[in-house]
Parts: structure tokens; C-alpha cells; sequence
């Protein structure tokens, strides 16, 4: 019998959504995709002899490139690291992709928006303004990206977050925060003057095959949230089943736009539920 399945890489495997994806791919579409997914002590994405040399090995049809450092605020600190990881790692996976003739699926982050000074729900062609380390390396890998695979897709990914009793490794999201704010007593801050989605892991895990049929470019990707973060924390607080005006504090100086428009992404046939319509 024929194989017919796609052979698939994924790098940051060990990541909080590269360690689903990899999952996922493994158990529903396991009919579909063999995959090969490197975490980032057996792959340094930085080591550009090392990733072609996975490449090579793996000759994969197909590559999601997760491996990322997303801490903003580590990234603020420690940014010769930032860019080494965010840009030059990128830019070495897609070299790779570009000499085995692999399709690339990549994360960017709608932290490029920080510093947008439109208001609403922002299109991939807004005039961007970064303004920290991590959204500035985030659009240069973008830049660096389409420069050498201009049919990469590259995906704009909001703030995520995973159910509480989810058996995966878990980073800091708006789940866990609010649950440390029920067990410790102080709120979580959010600002009645800030605009971004939220959305639940799985919805952009699920979507992630159609990806590879998408058209090279960037693509905002996640839920869409018409509610201030104010509205959109406290709405959470009350589907987790916590006193809203216990565990968010109203802040009435912080301002900034991250929401981002979902249009493009329908042209092909793709949506996301609203950010509190996906809160689980």
C-alpha cells in the first residue's frame, strides 16, 4: 500500500503550542501526516549547520515553525538573545525549507501592532510601529522570511491560553492569571483603553492544516474581540466562575491597540469565534 501522508516538521515541539500541535498532528491526523517534531534540546534553531542538517535528514513536505523566545518581557531584557532566537533562528528554518522545497507555516505575533495608532480591528496593512524588542524581532523575521520563501505563510497569533486541567505544559495566560488572582486576592489589572484578542489554543491548532493551502504572506490569526481587555478579563473572570469585580481591577491609563481584523483570513474561507464566544 501507498503512503500517501505528508511528511511534517515542527520545530519548539517542547513550547506551549508546539507541544499540542505535535499531539495533535500525532493522534487525530496521524492517517494523514508523519511527524517529525524537534524541541529545542535536540534542535537549535540558531545553529544554522544543525537545521540543515534536520532538514536534510527529515526531508519534510511540510514545516510549522514554533521555536520561538515569546517572553516579551525576557526579550526587553535580553535582546542579542532575542535576535538571535527570533530572527536568525527564523531565518535559518527557512533557508532549510527554501533548499529541501518545504511549504512553511510559521508563528509571528500580533505584538507587531504595538504602537498602531488606528483604532479598531487593524489589517495586516497597517502602518506598524513596534514597540519592544520582541514585536520588533518578530517583524524583522517576517521581513527576513519573506525575502527568501515569499509563499512562507507567516500567521499573526494572538495571546493564547489552555483549560486549567489541560495535561500540557502551560504558560503564563489569562486562565492561569485570573486563577491566581482568586487564590491570592490581588486583581488582575486591565485597561478599559486596550483592544486584543484572546483565543483558546485548540482553535488555532484545528485551523492549522488549511494554513498549508494558504497563499504566501501574513495572515492575522485568532479571535477577533470587539471588547476592551477590561470588558474582555472580566467576562473570563465570570465563565471561570469568579467574582469579576474581585479578581480585575479597572485601569484607566494604559492604552493600546493588538486587536486585529480577520479579513483576509475569510477570503479564504477561514474564521475564528469572537474571543469570549471561544473562552472555555
Amino acid at each position: 500500500m501507498t503512503n500517501n501522508r505528508k511528511k511534517l516538521l515542527i520545530t519548539g515541539s517542547d513550547g506551549f503550542l508546539g507541544v499540542r500541535t505535535a499531539a495533535y498532528f500525532r493522534g487525530k491526523l496521524a492517517e494523514a501526516y508523519e511527524v517529525a517534531a524537534y524541541g529545542r534540546r535536540a534542535l537549535d534553531i540558531t545553529d544554522e549547520k544543525a537545521v540543515a542538517a534536520v532538514f536534510r535528514k527529515e526531508q519534510p513536505d511540510w514545516a510549522l515553525h514554533m521555536a520561538a523566545l515569546s517572553d516579551v518581557g525576557y526579550c526587553q531584557n535580553h535582546p542579542q538573545e532575542s535576535e538571535k532566537v527570533n530572527v536568525n533562528g527564523s531565518r535559518n528554518v527557512a533557508e532549510s525549507c527554501l533548499a529541501c522545497g518545504a511549504k512553511l507555516v510559521y508563528m509571528s505575533s500580533d505584538q507587531v501592532y504595538n504602537g498602531c495608532s488606528d483604532r479598531g480591528a487593524l489589517p495586516e496593512s497597517a502602518v506598524l510601529s513596534p514597540q519592544n524588542v520582541y514585536a520588533v524581532h518578530k517583524l524583522a523575521a517576517e521581513e527576513a522570511v519573506r525575502c527568501l520563501l515569499p509563499d512562507a505563510v507567516g500567521l499573526r497569533l494572538t495571546w493564547m491560553y489552555d483549560r486549567l486541567d489541560s495535561p500540557y505544559r502551560m504558560n503564563r495566560n489569562l486562565l492561569t492569571r485570573l486563577k491566581e488572582a482568586q487564590e491570592t486576592g490581588i486583581p488582575v489589572r486591565a485597561s478599559v483603553y486596550e483592544l486584543r484578542g484572546i483565543t483558546n489554543v485548540w482553535e488555532v491548532i484545528r485551523r492549522l492544516p488549511a494554513c498549508f493551502g494558504l497563499p504566501g504572506g501574513i495572515y492575522n490569526y485568532g479571535s477577533e474581540n470587539a471588547l476592551s481587555f477590561y470588558e474582555t478579563v472580566r467576562a473570563f473572570a465570570r465563565i471561570c466562575g469568579y467574582d469579576a469585580d474581585a479578581v480585575v481591577e479597572k485601569d484607566l491609563h494604559f492604552t493600546r491597540n493588538l486587536s486585529m481584523s480577520l479579513s483576509r483570513l475569510r477570503e479564504y474561507g477561514m474564521d475564528f469565534p469572537a474571543s469570549v464566544e471561544n473562552c472555555v
